[in-house]
């Protein structure tokens, strides 16, 4: 009797994972507008809902397993486009962060460039420039310091957001696959495999 708790607890996890693996479902939502796209899923998965896209129309590809389906039902658009809005926002935060990031990588470079070219003339200079040199080196040193401290908190809040970023999509998921199985019984949903 003893062995049945850990029994118990050792197949919940497992459970919970093939549940969860189960649930999950590749998707590519056009919002018809041309200049979003939201998915979850792979670069063969956009290929294919291209192909079933008519010019820049809304459409919702799902790939469940092996069945694919085409949805183009405009109401379902629009629920599903509600139900993955949160995450499309806080993909706009973190793309705005990363933009961030990347300037500051520049000016990073930047920098370093600048104690590498300063590192070459220390090496071929005479001792009365080292100071000179030296001096301007430990400047740039705490600028590369100072951008790194930078760095390191803008990372932080990008972890933060995707940790947020999965929680969102966590929320999302019996929903989408609610809209999805939805489709399927109502015949809103076109098999396309």
């Amino acid at each position: 009797m003893r062995w049945i708790v850990p029994l118990l607890l050792a197949v919940a996890p497992a459970q919970s994972a093939v549940a969860e693996a189960s649930d999950r479902i590749s998707y590519v939502l056009f919002d018809g507008s041309g200049d979003r796209t939201m998915m979850s899923g792979s670069s063969d998965d956009v290929r294919l809902a291209e192909r079933y896209r008519a010019g820049s129309s809304p459409l919702l590809y799902v790939r469940d397993g092996a069945a694919a389906y085409v949805i183009r039902d405009p109401a379902l658009l629009r629920r599903a486009q509600a139900i993955m809005e949160p995450q499309r926002q806080l993909g706009e935060r973190q793309g705005a962060l990363g933009r961030q990031q990347g300037e500051l990588g520049s000016r990073q470079a930047a920098l370093g460039a600048e104690q590498g070219r300063l590192g070459a003339l220390m090496a071929s200079s005479a001792p009365r420039q080292m100071n000179s040199l030296a001096e301007r080196q430990a400047a740039l040193g705490e600028r590369q310091s100072s951008l790194g401290a930078q760095q390191a908190e803008l990372g932080e809040a990008q972890a933060a957001l995707g940790r947020e970023q999965a929680r969102l999509a966590a929320l999302a998921r019996p929903q989408f696959r609610a809209l999805v199985n939805e489709a399927i019984q109502r015949g809103l949903a076109q098999r396309v495999d």
